[in-house]
């Protein structure tokens, strides 16, 4: 099965604009940030591992400390 790479158009400036128009950062940088671990792992080999200790580093530092386990 061939893998694909979605939200391909998606860089800087798009993003930014689609964060606006859709009134929804989070989507918005989250549909990047897959862009962005899909293009690593198809395009450039990089294991989805090391994609997800980055983003669990980042989650947990960003998340209140009342939540955190």
């Amino acid at each position: 099965m061939m893998d694909t790479i979605l939200n391909l158009g998606l860089n800087d400036q798009s993003v930014e604009a689609l964060a606006k128009r859709t009134n929804n950062p989070r989507f918005a940088y989250d549909s990047y940030r897959r862009l962005i671990q899909m293009f690593g792992n198809v395009v450039l080999d990089v294991e989805k591992s090391v994609f997800e200790e980055i983003f669990d580093a980042k989650s947990t530092r960003r998340r209140p400390s009342s939540t955190r386990p």
